[in-house]
């Protein structure tokens, strides 16, 4: 059998669209055999485009993207799905089903197949008043994300570009059948109902925080607006051939400064009350356009990041595929397809030993139902439901009740795996906040000497007047109070800060340090997301000495690094 994280899990995918086929994607590309259920018309995303030339549905980008590595069925049309008809039987050899309608029935397919994990990926859930209905990615995003303050502050909400929305749901529902598989190793199936809606209110890109920053202050976050001037310069910025995006936080406009070079800029920072400034803004953003118009944007991003200054280029499409960045690392790959010919599209989204492979390119339709179907045990005459408490005469249960937790008996997936967390900022902490709601034991590790990035706040101790009109995102305190501990109180931190024990160590100290080994040789997974300089600016090969492994350049983190991470696919 291989050895890829998915390899020998059985799914079946009967969604459309992009969330349920992209989480069906991730599934097969990590090593999943997927059997994708289509209409006899096809996916809906088949007529999505874009195409090639005339709308072709074996041509359209969106499902080449979406179903790599997945076989296609299309059911006989005269199929009992409900009495050991061709899904059924596909259902009884599965280990997952994924579904972007309640058709078929959750709690029918839980009922005749038991050890299934059933993931219903729709638009607002199958409980509540708007179970039921439909919606795409402008609906998800205004109903459950942060439209109402995105967008210009003259002008209406708007929306993300694109589907990013769909797309983050399709990666929580794949982490959702992934927990569900622990759950059913363990004896039992479970349903999964799991609302795209739902899954913008507790999106790390703003909504969680502006959520918490309502519940702190009493108000609601305003729109700021997409070009904004500010003592520390973020956002867009033209160029000679385009725009770089900016970031510039507390702890990094002296990298600004040393890029910029510009002594008249260097001499507004020397004044100690720059931040407060309110002409300090429109000054140093002539200095920042001044600087950015002279430059390429490529170029721009190079100069400024060898300064440690997060600026970077704004890529079209043409651009990222020609892009020396992932071209070196080897990211894009060329599928051919039977229809569409070779096509260059993205690689691994996730790189890990012996994980992501290309073995197919998604399927025309139905292209794979014969082998499937010759390859089916022989239906059953006369096949029987299995029998269960409501053949005793006891009320069905609906889909909405098997989507309930079973009990509260029940352990979480994840229970008895430890992570140590010494992650900063969004994504780190959002991933080990996903990992302790699924019951893992997460630590985060703070160095109690050092400010962590734009985590706990902008600032250690903001003044009163600062926090009042910081924004969303660094204006979230209790009653807009900072108080004795800001950190402690910030909605950005705390939004994602649920389910985590803390300690803090110095790894610059031999006591933090050895405090940290012990932790390391008793945990499962490490997670960071630092500047790669970190590690070593955290004493880790310090760390491979004192364990007495392999001090050799190439290998002195080898040692820690297969310990923490060889145990973080569940």
């Amino acid at each position: 059998m291989s050895d890829r994280p998915l390899a020998g899990v059985r799914v079946v995918e009967l969604a459309e669209g992009i969330a349920g086929p992209y989480a069906g994607k991730l599934l097969a590309d990590y090593g999943a055999d997927v059997v994708k259920i289509e209409p006899a018309g096809g996916d809906r995303a088949r007529a999505a485009g874009p195409f090639p030339g005339d709308p072709d549905p074996e041509q359209s980008a969106l499902f080449l993207h979406l179903n790599t590595n997945k076989r296609s069925v299309v059911l006989p049309p005269d199929d009992d799905r409900d009495n050991d008809g061709v899904l059924d039987r596909l259902l009884a050899d599965a280990d997952v089903v994924i579904q972007s309608s309640p058709d078929p029935d959750p709690a029918e397919l839980r009922r005749r197949h038991p050890g299934l994990v059933v993931v219903s990926v729709t638009s607002f859930g199958l409980t509540g008043p708007h179970a039921g209905l439909v919606g795409e990615e402008i609906v998800h995003y205004a109903y459950g994300g942060p439209m109402s303050a995105s967008g210009s502050v003259d002008g209406g909400p708007l929306k993300m570009g694109a589907n990013v929305g769909q797309y983050q749901c399709g990666t929580i529902a794949a982490v959702s059948a992934m927990a569900g598989l622990v759950l059913a190793d363990r004896g039992d199936g479970v349903h999964i109902d799991l609302s795209n809606v739902d899954t913008q209110v507790g999106s790390i890109d703003r909504r969680m925080t502006y959520l918490l920053y309502a519940a702190y202050r009493g108000e609601n976050v305003e729109r700021p607006g997409g070009y904004r001037q500010s003592a520390l310069p973020n956002g867009c910025r033209p160029t000679l051939d385009g725009h770089v995006q900016i970031s510039t936080l507390m702890n990094w406009y002296p990298r600004m400064l040393g890029v910029v070079d510009q002594p008249d800029l260097a001499a507004i920072y020397d004044e100690p009350g720059f931040l407060f400034d309110e002409d300090v803004p429109e000054q140093v953003d002539a200095h920042v356009i001044a600087w950015s118009l002279s430059h390429m944007k490529q170029e721009a991003m190079d100069v400024a990041q060898a300064g440690g200054w997060p600026v970077t280029a704004i890529n079209k499409p043409v651009d990222v595929l020609a892009d020396r960045h992932f071209n070196k690392r080897g990211y894009f790959t060329t599928v051919d397809h039977p229809a569409a010919g070779p096509v260059r599209q993205a690689g691994a989204p996730i790189r890990m030993a012996d994980g992501w492979q290309l073995d197919r390119p998604a399927p025309t339709l139905g292209q794979h139902t014969g082998e499937i179907l010759a390859a089916l045990p022989a239906r059953t005459s006369g096949a029987e439901t299995p029998a269960d408490d409501t053949a005793a005469g006891g009320d069905e249960p609906t889909a909405a009740e098997s989507a309930s937790p079973s009990g509260a008996d029940r352990e979480l997936p994840l229970t008895g795996i430890r992570v140590l967390d010494m992650t900063v900022v969004w994504a780190g902490p959002y991933a080990t906040c996903l990992l302790g709601d699924l019951g893992a034991e997460i630590i985060r590790v703070d160095n109690p000497k050092i400010f962590p990035t734009a985590t706990r706040g902008a600032l250690p101790r903001p003044p009163e007047h600062y926090v009042a009109d910081a924004g969303g995102i660094m204006g979230g305190y209790p009653d807009a109070q900072p108080g004795e501990r800001p950190w402690n109180r910030m909605a950005l931190f705390n939004a994602h800060a649920r389910n985590k024990r803390s300690i803090t160590l110095d790894l610059r100290l031999e006591g933090g340090r050895e405090a940290f080994l012990r932790l390391a040789e008793q945990s499962d997974v490490l997670i960071e997301n630092n500047a790669v300089p970190n590690l070593n600016r955290w004493h880790f090969v310090e760390l491979a000495v004192v364990a007495g492994k392999d001090k050799s350049e190439d290998k002195e983190l080898d040692w820690l690094l297969d310990k923490v991470y060889a145990k973080s696919m569940v």
